[in-house]
C-alpha cells in the first residue's frame, strides 16, 4: 500500500497493529508505531488503543505503560488490561500499583478487571498473590464467576491450601456452579495436587456428563501421585465408553507409565495412539523418550526420533533434551552428542541433558569439557550441573578434580552445596578407598545427611569390606529408610565377605521379622524390536536350556583361557560347587547369552540390570566381548558398561 503511494488512515491503521500484536513481532509493530507518531495517527483514539494493546500482548509493558499515561480516552479495560500484563509477568509491584489506582483516574474495577488479575498471578506463579486477590474480591463485595474460581482452584493446588479449596468446593455446590466444566476440571486438579485422590474421584464421578478435561484432569492427577494402576483403569474404562480421547488424554497416560516404572505398558499406548488415529504432538515424545531410555528400547527411541524429525519438533528443547537422555540411556553417547550438536540453541536443559550422559557412561574427561563450554557460552551452571559434574568425576576416580570443582560451586558460582553434592562426594571418596575423609566430610556437614548420603558410604563400605563403618552407615540407614530391603543386604553383604556367617543370619531375620525380601536381579535386553526380561535363576524362561548350555560351553572356553569364577561374590555359605552354579545364574550372564542366541553374529547387545553389575560377571562379560567378538553395553543401577575386546570402558573401576 505505502509503495503504491497510498497512506493509511486512522481506520486502517489499527487492522495492521493487530496484526503485529497477532503475530509477536514486536520490531515490525514499533516501526508501525513510529509511522503513526511521524503521520500524526497517534493521536487518534483507536490508533492509540491497538498500540496499547499490541505492546501488552506482546509483553512490552514498560512502553504500555508510557502510553497509557499519553492515552487521552483511558478506560477501564485499558487499566484492566495494564494491570493484568504486570501481573501475567510476575511484576507483583507493578501490578498492585497500577491496580490500587483507580481512584485518581475515576472508575472503579469491575469482575474482569479482577479475573484478570486472579489469573495473571496464578498463570505467573505468584501463586499466594492469586488467592489473597480472590479474597480481596470477595471483601469488596464482588460475586465470583466460573473465571473466578477455575482461575484460583490451580493456585490453591500448587500451594497445597486444601482447607481453601474445600471452601472454594463449597461455594461451588451452593451457588451451582458444579455443573461448569472448567470448574470440574479445575477442582480435580486441585485435589490432585493436594494429595486427596478420593475427592478428586468423588467429584468426578458425581459430574453432570463426560467431560474431556475433567477426564485428563483426573488421569493427570493420579500420574502426579504415582497410582498408575488407577489412571490406566480409569483411562481404559473411558475408551470403552466410547469417548473420544485427545492428545492431552494419551500423552498424560503415557507420561504416568513412563514416570512411574510402566515402560512396556508406556510404548504400547504409544502404538495404541497411533492406531487410534490421534496425533502426538511435542510434549508427546519428551513423555515417550524416557521410557525407551529405562528400559534400552533403542528401535523405539529411534522410532520416536524419527516421527519428531517429520513432525519438524526434534530442535525443540525439551524433544532435543529429551533425545539426548534417551540415547544416552541406550548407550548410544555417540548418537546423543550427535542431537545436542545438531540442536540449533541450548538452554540449561541442554547442557544438563549432555553432563548427565557423560556423567553416567564414565567420560569425566568429556563431561568437564562441555562444562567449559557451558561456561564460555554465557550459560550459568545450576546445581544439577555440578551434580553431574561431580558424579562423572566420582565413576572414573578423578577426587582432585571432584574437590575443585565442589569447592568451586559456592567460591565461583555462588551456590550452596546440597544434599545430592555431598553424596557425590562421599561416594567419590569412598569408591577411591578413602573411607575415612567421606565420613569426615558426612560429620563436617551443615545439615543432616539424609539416605542419599549414608547410603553412598554403605556401598562404598561394600565395596573395600569395611564392616565398621559400614555398621555405622546401616544403622543410620535402618532409621531413615526401616523398609527398604537394599540397606539390610548391603550390611549382610558386607557381613558374608568377611565370612561373619551369625551375623548375616541376624540381618536375614531382621528382615524376615520386617515382611522385606530382597529384590531380585532382574534383566532387559532388547531383541527384534521386543523387550525381553530375566530374571536371576529363572528357570521359566522359554530358551533357559539354550541359554544355560550356550553359558556351560562358554565357562569352558573360558577356563581353558585361564579364567576361574571370582565365587567372592556368592554371598551365601555353600560348597564351591554351588557357588559357581549361582554365578551363572545371575540376570545380566542370562540376558547376553540371549542376546548371544537370537541376534545375528557382530552385533552389539544392550542389557539393563536393575542392580550393580558384580565383579564375576563382569569378568565374564569381558572375555565373551572378545571371544564372540561382540559390543556389549551393560548399564547398572551406577553407570554404563561398555565391553569390547575383551576391556571395559569403566576400567575395572566402578
Amino acid at each position: 500500500m505505502l509503495t503504491n503511494g497510498l497512506y493509511p488512515d486512522a481506520h486502517v491503521l489499527p487492522s495492521v497493529i493487530k496484526a503485529c500484536a497477532g503475530l509477536l513481532v514486536v520490531k515490525i509493530g514499533k516501526q508501525v508505531h513510529g509511522f503513526s507518531l511521524v503521520s500524526g495517527l497517534s493521536l487518534d483514539p483507536f490508533v492509540g488503543s491497538s498500540l496499547f494493546h499490541f505492546y501488552i500482548k506482546c509483553d512490552e509493558l514498560v512502553s504500555a505503560h508510557k502510553l497509557f499515561g499519553n492515552m487521552v480516552e483511558r478506560d477501564v479495560v485499558s487499566w484492566s488490561a495494564l494491570a493484568a500484563g504486570y501481573a501475567r509477568k510476575g511484576d507483583v509491584v507493578n501490578a498492585k500499583k497500577v491496580f490500587s489506582g483507580t481512584e485518581s483516574l475515576g472508575f472503579e474495577p469491575n469482575t474482569v478487571s479482577w479475573n484478570g488479575m486472579i489469573a495473571g498471578f496464578n498463570r505467573s506463579g505468584c501463586f499466594m498473590d492469586a488467592v489473597l486477590m480472590f479474597q480481596q474480591m470477595h471483601l469488596h463485595g464482588f460475586t465470583f464467576d466460573g473465571t473466578s474460581i477455575s482461575s484460583v482452584l490451580p493456585a490453591i493446588g500448587d500451594l497445597g491450601y486444601l482447607n481453601s479449596g474445600t471452601q472454594v468446593h463449597g461455594y461451588v455446590i451452593k451457588t451451582g456452579f458444579a455443573d461448569d466444566k472448567c470448574i470440574i476440571s479445575a477442582l480435580i486438579d486441585m485435589y490432585g495436587k493436594c494429595g486427596c485422590a478420593l475427592e478428586m474421584s468423588k467429584v468426578f464421578e458425581d459430574r453432570g456428563q463426560v467431560d474431556l478435561g475433567a477426564c485428563n484432569a483426573l488421569i493427570a492427577g493420579f500420574s502426579r501421585h504415582g497410582l498408575v494402576d488407577k489412571a490406566l483403569t480409569v483411562f481404559k474404562e473411558l475408551q470403552d465408553q466410547g469417548v473420544e480421547l485427545n492428545v492431552v488424554s494419551w500423552t498424560s497416560v503415557i507420561a504416568c507409565c513412563s514416570q512411574h516404572g510402566k515402560d512396556v505398558e508406556a510404548l504400547d499406548l504409544f502404538r495404541e495412539m497411533q492406531a487410534a488415529g490421534v496425533k502426538p504432538n511435542s510434549m508427546t515424545i519428551p513423555c515417550l523418550l524416557p521410557a525407551c531410555g529405562n528400559i534400552a528400547a533403542l528401535m523405539h527411541g529411534k522410532a520416536a526420533h524419527c516421527f519428531s524429525l517429520k513432525m519438524a519438533i526434534s530442535n525443540e528443547v525439551y524433544v532435543g533434551s529429551a533425545l539426548i537422555d534417551m540415547y544416552a540411556n541406550c548407550g548410544k553417547i555417540q548418537a546423543a552428542r550427535c542431537c545436542f550438536d545438531r540442536m540449533p540453541a541450548h538452554n540449561l536443559v541442554c547442557w544438563n541433558a549432555m553432563l548427565g550422559a557423560y556423567a553416567m557412561h564414565g567420560r569425566a574427561k568429556e563431561a568437564i569439557e562441555i562444562f567449559l563450554w557451558m561456561q564460555r557460552s554465557g550459560q550459568k551452571p545450576d546445581a544439577v550441573s555440578f551434580t553431574s559434574l561431580l558424579s562423572a568425576c566420582s565413576q572414573s576416580g578423578l577426587t582432585k578434580e571432584g574437590h575443585h570443582y565442589f569447592e568451586s560451586m559456592s567460591r565461583d558460582h555462588g551456590i550452596e552445596a546440597r544434599l545430592e553434592h555431598y553424596a557425590c562426594m562421599v561416594s567419590m571418596l569412598g569408591r577411591a578407598g578413602k573411607l575415612e575423609e567421606a565420613y569426615s566430610i558426612i560429620k563436617k556437614m551443615p545439615f543432616e545427611p539424609d539416605a542419599c548420603v549414608w547410603g553412598a558410604l554403605l556401598s562404598s563400605c561394600r565395596l573395600h569390606h569395611n564392616m565398621s563403618l559400614g555398621e555405622v552407615a546401616a544403622s543410620k540407614l535402618f532409621e531413615l529408610e526401616p523398609r527398604k530391603p537394599g540397606n539390610y543386604i548391603l550390611l549382610s553383604n558386607i557381613y558374608a565377605s568377611r565370612g561373619k556367617w551369625k551375623e548375616v543370619d541376624k540381618v536375614r531375620d531382621i528382615m524376615r521379622n520386617k515382611g522385606l525380601r530382597k529384590n531380585p536381579g532382574c534383566s532387559w535386553i532388547e531383541v527384534k524390536n521386543k523387550v525381553h526380561m530375566l530374571l536371576a535363576g529363572d528357570k521359566l524362561f522359554p530358551q533357559m536350556a539354550q541359554i544355560l548350555d550356550r553359558l556351560s560351553r562358554l565357562s569352558m572356553e573360558m577356563k581353558k583361557a585361564g579364567y576361574s569364577p571370582n565365587t567372592d561374590y556368592v554371598l551365601q555359605d555353600v560348597e564351591e560347587q554351588e557357588k559357581e552354579h549361582i554365578l551363572c545364574g545371575h540376570s545380566e550372564k542370562l540376558a547376553v547369552v540371549f542376546g548371544l542366541l537370537n541376534t545375528s553374529q557382530g552385533s552389539p547387545l544392550r542389557v539393563i540390570k536393575n542392580l550393580r553389575i558384580c565383579g564375576d560377571c563382569h569378568a565374564v562379560i569381558k572375555f565373551i566381548s572378545k571371544f564372540e567378538g561382540r559390543e556389549i553395553l551393560v548399564r547398572d543401577t551406577n553407570r554404563y558398561h561398555h565391553f569390547k575386546d575383551g576391556h571395559c570402558t569403566c576400567g575395572d573401576y566402578w
